[in-house]
């Protein structure tokens, strides 16, 4: 052998022992404060990675329509507004995804979305009846699964409490007290519209009277008018005969004036004849003549008079038709006023009655319409998978952790490989699989005590027992394997070794809570820790989750059992070589004739 090599002797063995048995002996001092720090680590950001947590929101909201009050019309699509809330920056709670009904079931079986908010197709439509006197609440579903962390569900409920706020509560209650406020106002104005009605019933009712009254002088006026009629068609005959007579007396006057003049001419000449005679006939001569002259005008005013009473009388008859017309207009107009009168006392008593509805509704149900209102929308939180039984919570955690433990315990109680096994003609793969068959041995024992605790105590469903005690024992195969890795590879440091482990994949373990509230560096332990898978194996089956999860939490204990039982081989292989079992010193090392004692082997864990 080469002067150069290093070989190691028993005095620097004995400082390297010392050297670890300090290390160990710190180590297991140091154990309780390192596991607290790491707990502590782990959640220490909790409160503001709590936004980080999946979750996904469907909207199924349909936009709606209504017309105002002075015809325009609004829409109202309150779903999507709902949508940006939560989303919007600076909001808390969960980590929003829109998405479909379809994708965010399937997310929340298998552990994408810890929670699924689902908005109803009518709650735009329900939220438009706040402004009415019958208000409803705007209903919003949370669906969570225990399969996935039990606090989870929890978290929904605040979540649940922050979407109702979130909607103003008080500025909501402060507007449907306007509204019901402006209710009495408007039962006020319908009151004085109804008095103003109640006035034009009456009003009507005059008219009504007056309408009647001119219908029955219209009735009158035409008997009188026909009356006139004949009266004037009498006048106008009795006229004619007048101006007929009247111009034969004329000209009888005319004829008489000549003769008469003549004569005077005559008796004028006359010397014999009285002079008082000759007078009285110039004078009679004279007013004939004035007389003859009068005549014709006479006669011819007679005739006009006639001519304009022909005309009076024609005439007539159209007189009498428009006072007919008349009479019948003003009945038609007193049964319309009747009518209008009856109507407007319609419309009172309609008005009179919505007014009375009004304030009685502003007086008895303003407060608690106030109340619906004040909370518009009405969260409803369901699990899905739910486990009620705080011991079946806690016991997914605690089963795959007792199965480490017990591990743990198995190689702390069987001592490590002796001298004499190592040095044995034994192959390598033959002790490590002997090994490891005593230790299943008792591995199954534990597994079958755990899950009859699991069952009879903490009253898991019996229908699952094949399915707990099946993926429990792969479990404990795994983690009896890893520990006869860190038992065969490092002795008893292995056990702190396993108990720092242990810490460190609690911490990193959700469980109870998303993985997301973890610390960054935590989330990346939980993606490799044996631990875990586990813990989300068994407590998939618990609460009947993804069978999905099931599997993948089985193949990887499988692949951590094969890879720890390679490793155990690796280590045992590397003890057994001549030096490191400490049988063969160097030769320049050898005293003559005082080889070194051997002591008999003890026996060891195979």
């Amino acid at each position: 052998m080469s002067s150069s090599t290093t070989t190691p002797t028993p005095r620097m063995r004995r400082r390297t022992k010392i050297v670890l048995v300090v290390l160990a002996a710190l180590a297991v001092a140091f154990t309780p404060l390192a596991v607290n720090g790491l707990f502590a680590g782990a959640l220490s950001e909790a409160d503001t990675n709590i936004s980080s947590v999946p979750a996904a929101i469907v909207n199924n909201d349909k936009m709606t329509t209504t017309t105002n009050a002075d015809g325009t019309t609004s829409t109202n699509f309150a779903g999507r507004g709902l949508v940006t809330e939560l989303t919007g920056a600076g909001q808390t709670g969960f980590d929003w995804h829109a998405t479909n009904s379809d994708d965010a079931k399937k997310g929340l079986e298998n552990g994408t979305y810890y929670a699924v908010l689902t908005i109803p197709e009518d709650f735009s439509a329900t939220l438009n009846s706040l402004g009415t006197a019958d208000p409803k609440q705007g209903l919003i579903d949370i669906t969570t699964d225990d399969s996935h962390g039990y606090l989870s569900g929890v978290l929904a409920s605040t979540v649940a409490s922050a979407v109702q706020a979130g909607f103003g509560q008080q500025v909501t209650a402060q507007v449907v007290n306007g509204i019901y406020t402006s209710f009495g106002t408007v039962g006020t104005s319908l009151s004085d519209a109804a008095g103003g009605a109640t006035q034009l019933a009456t009003g009507a009712d005059g008219l009504a009277t007056g309408a009647t009254q001119l219908a029955d002088g219209a009735t009158q006026l035409t008997s009188g008018l026909t009356q006139y009629t004949d009266g004037v068609s009498q006048l106008s005959g009795g006229l004619d005969q007048a101006s007929t007579g009247v111009r034969s007396y004329a000209d009888g006057i005319y004829t008489a004036s000549t003769n008469l003049d003549k004569l005077n001419a005559g008796i004028q000449q006359i010397p014999t004849v009285p002079e008082e005679l000759k007078q009285g006939l110039a004078q009679l001569t004279a007013g004939l003549s004035s007389a003859a002259a009068g005549g014709g005008p006479l006669a011819d005013g007679i005739a006009d008079a006639a001519s304009g009473a022909d005309t009076l009388a024609s005439n007539g008859p159209a007189l009498v038709a428009g006072a007919e017309q008349l009479g019948a207009g003003a009945t038609q107009l007193s049964t319309g006023a009747t009518q209008l009168g009856d109507g407007a006392r319609t419309l009172a008593s309609g008005l009179q009655s919505g007014a009375d509805q009004l304030s009685a509704n502003t007086s008895s149900d303003t407060s608690s319409s106030a109340d619906v209102v004040a909370q518009p929308v009405k969260v409803d939180v369901s699990t899905v998978n739910q486990v009620t039984n705080v011991g079946q919570i806690v016991s997914t955690i605690l089963l795959p952790t007792a199965l480490w433990i017990g591990a743990l315990a198995l190689f702390l109680w069987l001592r490590p490989f002796s001298r004499a096994v190592l040095a044995s003609s034994a192959t390598t793969a033959r002790l490590t699989a002997r090994t490891f068959a005593r230790a299943s041995g008792i591995a199954a024992a534990q597994v079958v005590l755990l899950v009859a605790f699991l069952h009879l105590a903490l009253g898991v469903a019996w229908s699952s027992l094949p399915a707990t005690l099946g993926f429990s024992l792969i479990v404990a195969l795994a983690f009896t394997a890893f520990h006869q890795f860190l038992a065969t590879a490092f002795g008893r440091v292995g056990a702190v070794i396993s108990l720092v482990l242990l810490a460190l994949q609690l911490a990193a373990t959700g469980g109870l809570y998303p993985v997301e509230i973890l610390s960054g560096p935590f989330q990346v332990i939980n993606a490799i820790s044996p631990l875990s898978y586990a813990v989300s194996g068994i407590q998939a089956i618990i609460t009947g989750g993804d069978a999905g999860t099931v599997v993948t939490a089985a193949l990887v204990m499988a692949g951590m059992l094969v890879l720890s039982i390679l490793l155990a081989a690796f280590a045992l292989a590397r003890r057994r070589r001549p030096v490191e079992i400490g049988w063969l010193v160097p030769a320049r090392r050898a005293l003559p004739g005082k080889p070194k004692p051997r002591t008999a082997p003890r026996p060891g864990i195979a």
